[in-house]
């Protein structure tokens, strides 16, 4: 069940970085939160997953790029 979570979080997470959409990333990134949260992934997956979200989604200058252009 765990492993299914994991993979679950970890496709939302690139599909929301592929349609360079944050909305969609501030989501991913609020469902690995709650998933740990209740215990459904593991410290490990959380960081995994959290540096995904965060650190090559949110923060990522080349998808913040995309989204600056597709606001204009």
């Amino acid at each position: 069940m765990r492993r299914y979570v994991y993979e679950n979080l970890m496709a939302d997470i690139e599909y929301a970085r592929k349609s360079f959409n944050m909305d969609l990333l501030h989501e991913a990134c609020g469902a690995v939160k709650m998933a740990y949260q209740l215990g459904a992934v593991t410290k490990d997956e959380y960081l995994k997953l959290s540096h995904e979200a965060v650190y090559k989604g949110i923060n990522n200058p080349e998808i913040i790029k995309e989204v600056n252009k597709s606001c204009v």
